[in-house]
């Protein structure tokens, strides 16, 4: 065989090899993926878990916003950085794409925009949170916040509420303190009250566990406090549900709530709703208040990391813990106080000459 036929035989040969070699299930061509779940992270903050982007930093929400539709362009986008979504992401779950103005493609949770805050730095940064009452942390949980107009008893006060992911308040009950681990509005209540319920799959998330209900479904509670929405509110920012019966209150997210007592009527309780108090001359700038006396008036604590919210604020009180005041009055608890009604610690004195009085809304 001539010399140059056996090499054309051998080229053939090799090509098949190498062609072999390409079309191998053992070496692939590399494949173009699509993404096919948001760019998100879920992580553990003094806030409870949230979402964060891939660097680890919060993701917000902005009540300006619409339903899928983002309203935050310009100056505010230098602020706040919208999530962007690749052209050929793919929606899934709870997150959705949206189409910005400038036809740009922007994550949305629930159909609501998420961004970035420029102030945060470092993994765990909330700094955002209640930014000009519009900002709020996305939540892994299904709810949210809105800043909202409270009637209580003829007394409005504007307040950071908590709120359903389609921004619908969300209140508490307080027959609920004679149930275990459940819910004391079934049938009809809820009906007027729906629940907010949770998915088959859920589990407890720092300050929001779950209840069960009396047909064994799951429902949301935040700091103890199963949660409900009311038949009546129609748009985000209504508070119609507040006062209702004298036994309805608006869930907020602090550990604070409302309860009617039968002498001194609807006072500031916390969420187990024990009466909460104030002296009458006591500011956050002039605080009476130390030593003993914050034995027998325990202060309401504030955790690390807790913001102002509204007429609620965080102050560094006499004995260099953090304590919640309403409308720069530290509150506390009174040790002779033992079930929700009670108000033994309204009138007695200090003896600064102070008076402590039950703190109302």
């Amino acid at each position: 065989m001539k010399i140059q036929t056996i090499r054309k035989i051998v080229g053939i040969m090799m090509l098949g090899v190498v062609l072999g070699a390409c079309s191998s299930d053992n070496n692939p061509e590399p494949q173009n993926n699509k993404v096919n779940t948001a760019p998100v992270l879920k992580q553990s903050t003094v806030m409870g878990e949230i979402y964060t982007s891939e660097d680890g930093l919060s993701l917000y929400t902005f009540n300006n916003d619409m339903p899928g539709q983002s309203n935050c362009n310009g100056n505010c986008a230098v602020n706040w950085p919208p999530l962007m979504a690749a052209d050929d992401a793919v929606e899934g779950e709870s997150f959705s794409i949206i189409t910005r103005d400038n036809g740009s493609k922007q994550w949305a949770l629930n159909g609501w925009p998420l961004y970035n805050w420029i102030n945060d730095n470092a993994a765990g940064d909330t700094t955002g949170e209640e930014v000009n009452k519009l900002w709020y942390v996305a939540h892994t949980v299904p709810v949210s916040k809105w800043s909202a107009d409270i009637n209580t008893n003829g007394v409005t006060n504007t307040e950071t509420v908590l709120t359903d992911t389609g921004r619908m308040t969300l209140y508490i009950f307080t027959n609920d303190k004679d149930v275990d681990n459940g819910s004391a509005c079934n049938g009809g209540c809820a009906a007027a009250w729906p629940p907010l319920l949770a998915a088959d799959d859920a589990v407890d998330n720092g300050d929001f566990t779950l209840v069960t209900r009396d047909d064994n479904s799951k429902q949301w509670a935040y700091l103890g406090m199963p949660l409900y929405r009311w038949a009546s509110d129609t748009s985000p920012g209504d508070t119609t549900g507040e006062d209702v019966n004298k036994i309805w209150y608006v869930a907020q997210p602090l550990p604070v709530s409302k309860f009617n007592t039968s002498e001194q009527g609807i006072v500031l309780s916390d969420t187990s709703w024990k009466t909460l108090y104030v002296l009458d001359t006591e500011t956050t700038a002039n605080q009476i208040c130390a030593g003993a006396c914050l034995t027998a008036w325990p202060p309401l604590t504030a955790n690390e990391g807790d913001v102002d919210r509204g007429n609620y604020t965080v102050f560094t009180n006499t004995d260099g813990e953090l304590q919640w005041a309403y409308k720069d009055q530290p509150l506390y608890y009174w040790n002779g106080d033992a079930a929700p009604d009670d108000v033994n610690g309204h009138g007695l004195s200090h003896p600064s000459g102070a008076t402590w009085v039950v703190a109302k809304p």
